[in-house]
Protein backbone atom coordinates (compact mmCIF):
# COMPACT_ATOMS: atom_id res chain seq x y z
CA UNK A 1 0.00 0.00 0.00
CA UNK A 2 1.67 3.48 -0.73
CA UNK A 3 2.49 5.73 1.53
CA UNK A 4 -0.46 7.95 1.02
CA UNK A 5 -3.04 5.48 1.55
CA UNK A 6 -0.98 4.72 4.78
CA UNK A 7 -1.82 8.41 5.81
CA UNK A 8 -5.05 8.64 5.12
CA UNK A 9 -6.10 5.31 7.08
CA UNK A 10 -3.67 5.79 9.84
CA UNK A 11 -5.59 9.51 9.47
CA UNK A 12 -8.79 8.08 9.66
CA UNK A 13 -7.80 6.19 13.33
CA UNK A 14 -5.79 8.93 14.92
CA UNK A 15 -2.53 7.60 14.62
CA UNK A 16 0.04 10.43 14.40
CA UNK A 17 2.25 11.22 10.75
CA UNK A 18 4.81 9.64 12.05
CA UNK A 19 3.80 6.02 12.46
CA UNK A 20 3.25 3.74 9.51
CA UNK A 21 1.52 0.10 9.57
CA UNK A 22 0.34 -1.99 6.61
CA UNK A 23 -3.39 -1.84 6.64
CA UNK A 24 -5.56 -2.97 3.87
CA UNK A 25 -8.77 -1.05 5.39
CA UNK A 26 -8.28 1.60 3.29
CA UNK A 27 -8.18 -0.65 0.05
CA UNK A 28 -11.61 -1.97 0.97
CA UNK A 29 -13.13 1.15 1.47
CA UNK A 30 -11.82 2.75 -1.36
CA UNK A 31 -13.19 -0.40 -3.47
CA UNK A 32 -16.11 -0.34 -2.31
CA UNK A 33 -17.35 3.19 -2.74
CA UNK A 34 -15.98 2.59 -5.90
CA UNK A 35 -18.89 0.59 -6.82
CA UNK A 36 -21.45 2.90 -5.43
CA UNK A 37 -19.99 5.37 -8.92
CA UNK A 38 -22.88 6.64 -11.05
CA UNK A 39 -22.51 5.38 -14.32
CA UNK A 40 -22.25 8.57 -15.96
CA UNK A 41 -19.97 11.58 -14.67
CA UNK A 42 -19.90 14.77 -15.54
CA UNK A 43 -17.67 17.90 -14.28
CA UNK A 44 -19.62 19.19 -11.69
CA UNK A 45 -20.55 17.34 -9.13
CA UNK A 46 -22.02 17.09 -5.43
CA UNK A 47 -20.17 15.97 -2.57
CA UNK A 48 -22.29 16.93 0.27
CA UNK A 49 -26.25 16.98 -0.37
CA UNK A 50 -27.85 20.81 -0.32
CA UNK A 51 -29.43 19.60 3.44
CA UNK A 52 -26.05 18.42 5.13
CA UNK A 53 -25.40 21.01 7.54
CA UNK A 54 -22.26 23.48 7.30
CA UNK A 55 -20.60 26.30 5.13
CA UNK A 56 -21.34 25.95 1.51
CA UNK A 57 -17.88 25.17 -0.20
CA UNK A 58 -17.45 25.10 -3.91
CA UNK A 59 -14.08 23.44 -4.68
CA UNK A 60 -12.88 24.26 -8.39
CA UNK A 61 -9.82 21.92 -9.97
CA UNK A 62 -7.26 22.42 -12.92
CA UNK A 63 -5.60 19.14 -13.74
CA UNK A 64 -2.46 19.07 -15.72
CA UNK A 65 -0.75 16.28 -17.00
CA UNK A 66 2.66 15.89 -16.55
CA UNK A 67 3.75 17.41 -19.56
CA UNK A 68 1.59 20.49 -18.58
CA UNK A 69 -1.18 20.01 -20.95
CA UNK A 70 -4.97 19.25 -19.61
CA UNK A 71 -5.66 16.01 -18.10
CA UNK A 72 -9.39 15.36 -19.70
CA UNK A 73 -11.20 12.47 -18.87
CA UNK A 74 -9.57 12.19 -15.67
CA UNK A 75 -12.10 10.82 -13.28
CA UNK A 76 -11.64 12.63 -9.72
CA UNK A 77 -13.24 10.77 -6.77
CA UNK A 78 -13.22 13.15 -3.31
CA UNK A 79 -14.47 12.66 0.32
CA UNK A 80 -14.34 14.51 3.49
CA UNK A 81 -15.67 14.57 6.93
CA UNK A 82 -18.49 16.47 7.78
CA UNK A 83 -18.58 19.52 9.75
CA UNK A 84 -17.66 17.37 13.03
CA UNK A 85 -14.96 15.69 11.17
CA UNK A 86 -17.16 12.67 11.16
CA UNK A 87 -16.70 10.06 7.90
CA UNK A 88 -19.27 8.08 8.68
CA UNK A 89 -20.58 5.45 11.47
CA UNK A 90 -18.58 2.80 12.46
CA UNK A 91 -18.51 0.06 10.01
CA UNK A 92 -19.45 2.37 7.20
CA UNK A 93 -17.58 3.45 4.55
CA UNK A 94 -17.36 7.46 3.77
CA UNK A 95 -20.72 9.15 3.53
CA UNK A 96 -19.48 12.47 1.98
CA UNK A 97 -18.22 11.40 -1.55
CA UNK A 98 -18.48 12.54 -4.92
CA UNK A 99 -17.15 11.96 -8.53
CA UNK A 100 -16.58 14.32 -11.52
CA UNK A 101 -14.75 14.21 -14.66
CA UNK A 102 -12.13 16.58 -15.84
CA UNK A 103 -13.81 18.61 -19.11
CA UNK A 104 -11.82 19.15 -22.47
CA UNK A 105 -9.76 21.85 -20.62
CA UNK A 106 -8.74 19.54 -17.13
CA UNK A 107 -11.32 21.52 -15.07
CA UNK A 108 -14.09 20.25 -12.64
CA UNK A 109 -15.59 21.26 -9.91
CA UNK A 110 -17.82 19.89 -6.66
CA UNK A 111 -20.06 21.52 -4.43
CA UNK A 112 -20.05 20.51 -1.08
CA UNK A 113 -19.57 21.85 2.71
CA UNK A 114 -16.57 22.95 4.25
CA UNK A 115 -15.15 19.59 6.32
CA UNK A 116 -14.48 19.35 9.62
CA UNK A 117 -11.26 18.39 11.43
CA UNK A 118 -10.76 15.08 13.17
CA UNK A 119 -12.18 14.92 16.59
CA UNK A 120 -8.73 14.63 17.46
CA UNK A 121 -8.08 18.24 16.91
CA UNK A 122 -4.70 16.93 15.19
CA UNK A 123 -5.28 16.82 11.54
CA UNK A 124 -6.30 19.97 9.57
CA UNK A 125 -9.62 20.00 7.72
CA UNK A 126 -9.04 18.25 3.97
CA UNK A 127 -10.44 16.92 1.23
CA UNK A 128 -9.18 13.55 -0.39
CA UNK A 129 -8.74 13.16 -3.69
CA UNK A 130 -7.97 10.33 -6.01
CA UNK A 131 -7.35 10.35 -9.77
CA UNK A 132 -7.83 7.69 -12.45
CA UNK A 133 -5.58 8.80 -15.04
CA UNK A 134 -5.40 7.34 -18.89
CA UNK A 135 -1.59 7.88 -18.85
CA UNK A 136 -0.02 7.29 -14.80
CA UNK A 137 -2.52 5.21 -12.92
CA UNK A 138 -4.63 6.00 -9.60
CA UNK A 139 -3.05 8.75 -7.44
CA UNK A 140 -4.13 10.45 -4.43
CA UNK A 141 -4.01 14.13 -2.92
CA UNK A 142 -5.14 15.54 0.00
CA UNK A 143 -6.49 19.35 -0.55
CA UNK A 144 -5.94 21.29 2.40
CA UNK A 145 -6.85 25.15 3.12
CA UNK A 146 -4.48 28.08 4.37
CA UNK A 147 -5.88 29.55 6.94
CA UNK A 148 -6.95 26.25 8.95
CA UNK A 149 -5.22 26.91 12.79
CA UNK A 150 -4.49 23.36 12.70
CA UNK A 151 -2.03 23.78 9.36
CA UNK A 152 0.88 25.02 11.06
CA UNK A 153 4.70 25.21 10.07
CA UNK A 154 5.55 22.24 11.89
CA UNK A 155 2.27 20.25 10.61
CA UNK A 156 3.48 21.20 7.19
CA UNK A 157 7.03 20.27 8.09
CA UNK A 158 5.99 16.60 9.19
CA UNK A 159 3.72 16.32 6.19
CA UNK A 160 6.39 16.74 3.94
CA UNK A 161 9.25 14.69 5.74
CA UNK A 162 6.90 11.26 5.30
CA UNK A 163 6.78 12.22 1.37
CA UNK A 164 3.29 12.83 0.80
CA UNK A 165 1.13 14.91 -1.68
CA UNK A 166 -1.04 18.00 -0.38
CA UNK A 167 -2.28 20.83 -1.70
CA UNK A 168 -2.62 24.19 0.41
CA UNK A 169 -5.14 26.44 -1.17
CA UNK A 170 -6.39 29.52 0.12
CA UNK A 171 -10.22 30.51 0.56
CA UNK A 172 -12.52 32.98 -0.10
CA UNK A 173 -15.76 33.89 0.72
CA UNK A 174 -18.36 35.61 -1.47
CA UNK A 175 -21.92 35.94 -0.58
CA UNK A 176 -22.19 33.33 2.50
CA UNK A 177 -20.31 30.66 -0.08
CA UNK A 178 -16.24 29.06 0.39
CA UNK A 179 -14.76 29.19 -2.57
CA UNK A 180 -11.22 27.09 -3.36
CA UNK A 181 -9.16 27.32 -6.39
CA UNK A 182 -6.20 24.87 -7.14
CA UNK A 183 -4.39 23.55 -10.02
CA UNK A 184 -2.52 19.55 -9.68
CA UNK A 185 -0.32 18.10 -11.74
CA UNK A 186 -0.32 14.46 -12.61
CA UNK A 187 2.77 12.76 -11.00
CA UNK A 188 4.67 10.52 -13.84
CA UNK A 189 3.54 7.34 -11.59
CA UNK A 190 0.40 6.07 -10.15
CA UNK A 191 -0.14 5.38 -5.95
CA UNK A 192 -2.37 2.79 -5.95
Amino acid sequence: MPRKALLVVLGLVGVPLTSWAVDARFLLMWESAQKQRPAHLASSARIAPEAEPGTPMVVRGLILLPEGRPAAGTVVFAYHTDRGGVYAKPGEIWRLKGWAVADKDGRFSFTTIRPGSYPSGQVPAHIHLSLETSCCGRQFDELMFEGDPLLTPDYRSRFAAAEEHGLYAPVRTARGVEQVEYTLQVRPRGDF
